[in-house]
C-alpha cells in the first residue's frame, strides 16, 4: 500500500507537470476542444475587499476579524487572482477557477481541466503553546490539477490534487467536491459546497505531526482523511461592473488530524461579506 502512495504521487507530480508545460501548446487541442472562455466575457481586473471573521483549526483557539483584498488580473487564457476573485470574474460562469496563476486548460462539453500555481506561506509556531516544540511550516510553491465535471444543470462535482513543488515537506492534498448552484436572477444566484480532503504522510506529518525532538511526546501520522467542509453563499451582480457576495462556512477535522495535539479546535466556522469592482 505505501509503494502505491508513492507511484500514486509520482504520476500525480508529473501529470501535474506535463499540464502546465501543455497550457503553452494548446491550439491544436483548441480544435477539438471548446475555449473555456468563448462563452463569457474577458474581466480585465478586479479589485475589492471583504470583511471575514475565522479561526484556524491547528494553534490556539482565536478568532480573528479582518479586512481582506480581493484582487485579479485576466491575460488571455491565464489569471493571477487572490481566493476570493477567482469567483467573482463573471456571475453565473460555470469554469472553475483556482485561486493563484491559473488557466483552464482544457473544457468540452461538461467537463473541464485546469491548473494553477499558488504560494503557500506556511505557519509561523511562534508564541503559540499549542505548537511548542513543533518546526515552522516552510512556504512554498503549491501546484495544483483540478478536473470539473457538471453531471446536471445545477449539480457539479469537482477533484483536485494539490503538491509542494519545492520539496518543502508540504507533501500532497487531495480534494473532492459537490457543489449545487440555484440561479435566482440572471444576476444572482446562491450556491452550496460539499468537499472532503486528504493528505499523504508528507502532508499529514508536517501540518498535524510532532517530530521526535524531545521538547514534548512525538505524533507520528500516516497519510489519510483530513475532513469535511460545508459551504454556502449568495453572489449578485450589482451592475455590469460591480459584484458582492456573502458566504459561511464550516468544516471539521476528522481522524488522526482531528486527534493531533496541535490542534485547537475540531470544528470552524467562518464568515464573510465583499464587494469588488470589475472591469
Amino acid at each position: 500500500m505505501p509503494m502505491m502512495v508513492v507511484m500514486f504521487n509520482q504520476i500525480t507530480v508529473r501529470a501535474l507537470s506535463m499540464a502546465l508545460a501543455a497550457s503553452f501548446s494548446l491550439p491544436l487541442l483548441a480544435q477539438q476542444a471548446e475555449p473555456a472562455e468563448s462563452k463569457a466575457p474577458v474581466r480585465h481586473y478586479l479589485i475589492g475587499a471583504a470583511l471575514s471573521s475565522g479561526q484556524n483549526h491547528v494553534g490556539s483557539d482565536g478568532r480573528e476579524l479582518g479586512l481582506q483584498p480581493i484582487l485579479g488580473f485576466w491575460a488571455g487564457r491565464y489569471r493571477l487572482s487572490t481566493g476570493r476573485a477567482s469567483s467573482l470574474w463573471n456571475v453565473g460562469r460555470e469554469t472553475v477557477v483556482d485561486p493563484g496563476l491559473s488557466t483552464t486548460l482544457l473544457s468540452h462539453s461538461d467537463w473541464s481541466l485546469g491548473a494553477s500555481l499558488n504560494w503557500d506561506s506556511g505557519r509561523k509556531s511562534g508564541d503559540d503553546p499549542l505548537l511548542a516544540g513543533v518546526p515552522d511550516l516552510h512556504s512554498t510553491l503549491r501546484g495544483k490539477l483540478s478536473v470539473g465535471y457538471a453531471f446536471a444543470p445545477r449539480w457539479s462535482l469537482g477533484l483536485s490534487s494539490s503538491h509542494d513543488l519545492l520539496g518543502r515537506d508540504g507533501g500532497g492534498r487531495y480534494s473532492a467536491s459537490l457543489g449545487y448552484r440555484q440561479p435566482l436572477s440572471e444576476r444572482s444566484y446562491w450556491d452550496a459546497s460539499f468537499a472532503a480532503n486528504w493528505g499523504n504522510r508528507d502532508y499529514m506529518r508536517s501540518h498535524y505531526g510532532i517530530p521526535a525532538s524531545g521538547q514534548r511526546a512525538a505524533y507520528q501520522l500516516d497519510g489519510g482523511i483530513e475532513g469535511v467542509s460545508l459551504g454556502l453563499g449568495y453572489t449578485t451582480a450589482i451592475n455590469h461592473n460591480w459584484v458582492s457576495y456573502a458566504g459561511l462556512s464550516l468544516s471539521r477535522l476528522l481522524g488522526d488530524a482531528g486527534s493531533s495535539p496541535v490542534v485547537g479546535s475540531r470544528q470552524v466556522w467562518g464568515a464573510s461579506v465583499g464587494v469588488a469592482y470589475r472591469y
